[in-house]
């Protein structure tokens, strides 16, 4: 059997971790949708199912491992807690600054951008209501600058230089504080508003001054910055792309070596990087075929990583220590430090690819550095399902596929993500390792189950927009769900472009569907804006 290049030759990586760029196939993170390139879509159609079998045709399976490579991403900003929050911050933005936009328009007018309005004629002021109109711009743009900063430091934190010279960037504690702040804020507005179940936010703005009045690093202006080499770009390319490795190679009957990959590219740059790291400071070579128990711990190292339980759905433990218990980064490090310094023989006990391996493995490094593993956040969440009366709601909405109309986007994706906890909780090996469980094992509930968690958007061949059909929904509720996410999606684009995109308003969303004219998708698109702030964008004069 031999690797293709045309179906697995690599893209130039966007550094803005988003759009499409002729690849093969991408998760796109602003447009909640996976894409593949045409021939990959028609190969990938010839498989039914999830789980594949040796016999297939070597082809199809190299163009199914990039559709299992985007399918990863999916549940890495679905399924993970992380990711979770990634997802939802573009949300945060415009929920968190609404009543601040209404005040805007009445203090100041159908102006955009608020951030060249806010350059061009702010003053120095007292932060107090001395100054009404121009106080408001600062509550908008450090609410969507901190939550913007946030996002750049986790996903790539080489940017950290360019993020510290920026005026708006207060500290990295700062903006940890704002986003998460933000999140439980959203969060709690649809399921929780007396914080029974959620964090209490009060006793975080209190820990998190004391912090900024102390001078503890990374809490403060000008603090000395201390952050990991890579982020969630890395971790989560990484993860990707090993699991499509370990697909390739049990689908091949262990027939491929590492050679056949780095021969393609498949094992540089950006997926490499954290395997790299790995290594480096475990202080081990890269193993000699990819059934090694170390790509296995490189994969669960990766998921506890990207799975940070302090601030949601626990509470902060440590304040001082918030930074290094949930960015990915720093976690990731950490890891791999104790698994040299205190856990060295977990390095070969990776065999069978179990969920008592991973439960094992995982409950020993997460208690070495006092944080909750991956089972104890999705226990906890799996609670809430069981105990809490809105969350029961919200999952008897994602049964019917049905959700309020109420922060609709929001109950859409936090239901997701709580199915997906409930389903690794009974499983967490099959998510962990699904590169050898979508081959090796002929099992019709593994089967279910990944066809349970494949996205929920993907585009057809004709490059349009399509929702997945569900196992037991019914089509037209899958429909109309649809319809009503990407309204709020282009809802969340036009208030983003409100704030820091000079010139008129573009409805750039051909991406959607090519069966609409321009005329049709700007009309469409402008609805939901003219319903939440009872104006049309056509109102608004740009400077």
């Amino acid at each position: 059997m031999k690797l293709n290049k045309e179906l697995l030759e690599d893209f130039d990586y966007n550094e803005k971790y988003n759009g499409f760029h002729e690849a093969l196939g991408l998760y796109d993170t602003m447009q909640f949708v996976l894409r593949l390139r045409t021939d990959i879509h028609k190969k990938v159609n010839l498989l039914a199912t999830g789980i594949v079998k040796n016999e297939i045709d070597f082809d199809n399976l190299q163009a199914y491992s990039t559709y299992l490579h985007e399918t990863i991403h999916w549940w890495q900003h679905i399924g993970s807690t992380s990711g979770l929050i990634l997802s939802l911050s573009y949300p945060a933005q415009t929920h968190l600054n609404h009543p601040f936009f209404k005040d805007f328009i009445k203090n100041t007018g159908k102006i955009k951008s608020i951030e060249k309005y806010n350059r061009l004629y702010a003053t120095e002021f007292e932060h107090n209501l001395q100054n009404k109109e121009f106080n408001t711009i600062n509550i908008i743009l450090n609410n969507f600058f901190d939550i913007e900063f946030f996002k750049q430091i986790t996903i790539n934190p080489k940017l950290i230089n360019k993020i510290n010279d920026n005026k708006y960037f207060e500290s990295i504690g700062h903006s940890f504080y704002i986003t998460y702040s933000a999140f439980i804020n959203v969060l709690a507005s649809c399921f929780d508003n007396n914080f029974s179940f959620l964090p209490n936010l009060e006793k975080w703005e209190k820990e998190f001054s004391k912090l900024k009045k102390n001078k503890i690093q990374g809490h403060y202006y000008g603090s000395d910055i201390n952050i990991a080499p890579f982020g969630l770009k890395e971790i989560y390319e990484g993860q990707a792309r090993f699991t499509q490795i370990q697909f390739l190679y049990f689908a091949s009957n262990k027939n491929l070596t590492w050679d056949d990959f780095k021969n393609l590219g498949m094992l540089s740059g950006v997926y490499f990087e954290a395997f790299e790291y790995f290594l480096e400071i475990l202080k081990e070579n890269i193993p000699e075929t990819i059934d090694n128990p170390l790509v296995g711990l490189f994969l669960l190292v990766c998921d506890i990583s990207i799975n940070p339980g302090e601030g949601f759905p626990n509470e902060i433990q440590d304040f001082e220590q918030f930074i290094n218990n949930i960015d990915p980064g720093i976690r990731f490090i950490r890891l791999c430090e104790t698994i040299k310094k205190d856990f060295p023989e977990v390095k070969y006990q990776i065999i069978d690819y179990s969920s008592a391996e991973y439960f094992s493995i995982s409950l020993k490094l997460c208690n070495s550095i006092n944080i909750p593993t991956p089972m104890e956040i999705s226990e906890k969440i799996n609670t809430w399902s069981s105990s809490i009366e809105s969350i029961i709601k919200l999952m008897e909405e994602e049964k019917e596929f049905t959700f309020d109309e109420g922060n609709f986007p929001i109950r859409l994706i936090f239901s997701r993500f709580i199915k997906f906890q409930q389903d690794k909780l009974k499983n967490p090996a099959f998510f962990c390792w699904s590169g050898i469980y979508t081959t090796v094992y002929n099992d019709t509930q593994l089967e279910k189950l990944f066809k349970e968690h494949e996205a929920l958007f993907i585009d057809g061949i004709d490059g349009d927009i399509y929702p997945r059909l569900l196992p037991n929904k019914s089509e037209l509720n899958i429909s109309n769900t649809m319809n009503k996410f990407y309204s709020w999606i282009t809802l969340y684009d036009l208030t983003r472009q409100w704030i820091i995109k000079e010139g008129e308003f573009k409805y750039d969303y051909l991406w959607l569907t090519s069966k609409l004219p321009q005329n049709e998708i700007e009309k469409w698109a402008k609805e939901p804006f003219k319903l939440l702030f009872k104006c049309s964008p056509d109102e608004f004069t740009s400077i």
